[in-house]
């Protein structure tokens, strides 16, 4: 069993992006009314291409329940915050059960906070710091056919399509193609 931050007594992981704007951190109690907001206000636009996360998550407790009792201890999971420290999304990394050097990085934003370069910026902070400190060798993304926006980040960040299936594309992104900008 991997030991996480929380069994550490440690302050939660905190990723800043190259140029300083968003930052990435583990999410704690304190956060869980402000990402319950966050999902709460946005809960049309997180379910329209089929993202689970709204239905995850119905009430401020079970947002809570998710950061007590983590179902997936080997899973880095942030909220993503600006310049000023508002939460404006949440992005992960889940290690692939088969393959421990390979990763599937998942992401939302809220609505009302698209084309401001967010994601594309948390995206590529997520997927530098998997390939230079946690030696991943490679990353990949599923989208839902139809969610442009969330096909653009990826590209943006040097993902290429490699397949499609059961109504998603996936992106991969190996080390060995990893630039930072």
């Amino acid at each position: 069993m991997a030991t996480t931050w929380k069994s550490q007594k440690q302050k939660p992981l905190e990723i800043k992006s190259i140029d300083g704007t968003i930052t990435l951190r583990q999410y704690t109690l304190k956060d869980s009314k402000e990402a319950f907001a966050l999902i709460n206000r946005n809960r049309m636009h997180l379910s329209q291409f089929g993202d689970r996360t709204a239905a995850k998550y119905p009430t401020l407790e079970s947002f809570e329940e998710s950061i007590k009792n983590n179902q997936n201890v080997d899973r880095l999971r942030f909220g993503i915050w600006d310049a000023e420290g508002v939460l404006v999304g949440s992005i992960n990394l889940t290690p692939d059960g088969d393959n421990p050097k390979r990763g599937e990085i998942g992401y939302y934003l809220g609505g009302e906070l698209q084309n401001r370069g967010y994601m594309t910026k948390a995206v590529q902070t997520l997927t530098d710091y998997a390939f230079n400190t946690l030696n991943y060798e490679e990353i990949y993304g599923k989208v839902a056919v139809g969610n442009e926006a969330s096909i653009k980040v990826l590209k943006k960040n040097g993902y290429i399509e490699a397949e499609v299936k059961n109504g998603e594309i996936i992106y991969t992104k190996s080390k060995s193609l990893n630039k930072t900008k």
